[in-house]
């Protein structure tokens, strides 16, 4: 017997409803307290539950930083290699975002953010899998740690991109004697740049405010299966102009609001296989920020200052050895002198086992109304 329930589920969300949704928060929040897990299977033949609990679940958790010292891990990365180990790179080369001097930041008050996502590099074995699997999603989240007012939720700005297929090339060998069928001999590595200057919600990303310039950033990497209900969606957004193109975008929305998203979110997965996996990790944007906590040396976050950030999984960090031979330009890891013409190349073959995903960061102070540093003045 038909489902009522079902077909209406699966009719909006394959009709490409998501962003009617977005824009409407109290929209996604009926919509989601229908969606239990038992709905979510139904609506979704490959409902991936692990993936669902990960969604439903994602503003309820702070990610730990990893930190690499003399050979050791310390942090996240004991119980989950995928997750980003957050480098910056400024003037003096790359440092793990977790031990940056803190005195460098914003004395104190709020700060606006821009966090312009630049390029992402996809190594060989991750490019493997994208071809295998077709489609894919970057999903970007920056969130305010308080509210602006305290009438008023604070607030997340979320961006997910869509990815319908990796355009690296795979070269293929001859058949050996004693196999009728050719092997992967070499992928090749490839570099895309997914900023989206055009797209109101990927603009938004670059006027982030952040009270008391404290708050949260995660970002996630994966891929899906090509017959996903996530990929039909994918399939009225995803057009043939890029590689890369905006699906969701939910600038300045409330956290309830996120929240009820995510559970809609979570139940349109199926078997993803993540590439880069994260929580939301604490960032501190002001020196009051981290003295606020009571034990800046101890505390499990990252220093956000001015720069260019590069996010690695953490099985596929460099050594320090390798990063020092190198520099960043235009969003690519490569040595240095290289040639702004050869950006790509040099960069696909850099580092060619390593993803990452790279963010041109600015923090600029402010006073935001209803802030501490309002009432000062």
């Amino acid at each position: 017997m038909s489902n009522p329930r079902r077909n209406f589920l699966t009719a909006l969300l394959t009709a490409g409803a998501m962003q009617g949704l977005a824009a409407s928060p109290a929209a996604a929040r009926a919509l989601a307290g229908i969606v239990d897990q038992e709905s979510a299977r139904s609506i979704n033949p490959d409902f991936d539950s692990n993936a669902y609990d990960f969604w439903a679940g994602f503003l309820d958790r702070d990610a730990e930083p990893i930190v690499h010292t003399g050979g050791q891990t310390r942090g996240a990365a004991v119980s989950n290699e995928l997750q980003p180990v957050f480098l910056h790179y400024g003037t003096e080369g790359f440092k793990n975002a977790a031990e940056l001097d803190a005195s460098k930041l914003v004395p104190e008050g709020d700060v606006m953010v821009s966090v312009n996502t630049s390029t992402i590099k996809v190594g060989t074995q991750d490019l493997e899998t994208f071809h295998k699997l077709e489609n894919a999603q970057i999903r970007v989240d920056v969130a305010q740690r308080t509210s602006i007012l305290p009438i008023i939720e604070a607030m997340a700005y979320t961006v997910v991109g869509g990815m319908r297929t990796v355009q690296g090339e795979v070269e293929k060998s001859k058949p050996s004697p004693k196999s009728k069928t050719s092997k992967a001999s070499k992928t090749v590595p490839t570099v895309q740049s997914i900023s989206v200057d055009s797209d109101a919600a990927w603009q938004k990303m670059q006027n982030i405010p952040l009270p008391g310039g404290e708050g949260r950033w995660a970002l996630n990497l994966e891929a899906q299966r090509k017959d996903s209900l996530f990929s039909k969606l994918l399939s009225n957004v995803i057009k043939e102009a890029g590689i890369f193109s905006p699906f969701v975008g939910l600038p300045g929305i409330a956290l309830s609001g996120l929240n009820s998203f995510n559970t809609l979110y979570g139940a349109l997965h199926s078997g993803p296989v993540s590439v880069i996996q994260s929580a939301p990790l604490r960032v501190f944007a002001t020196q009051d920020a981290l003295e606020k906590t009571g034990a800046p040396g101890a505390v499990k976050g990252i220093v956000l200052q001015s720069g260019t950030y590069i996010l690695i999984p953490a099985k596929q960090l460099p050594t320090s050895d390798q990063l020092k031979e190198l520099t960043v330009s235009q969003g690519r890891v490569v040595p240095p002198k290289t040639a702004a013409t050869d950006l790509d190349a040099v960069a696909a073959e850099t580092l060619k086992d390593v993803t990452y995903v790279t963010f041109d960061v600015q923090v600029s102070p402010t006073t935001l109304v209803g802030s501490s540093a309002a009432k000062k003045s």
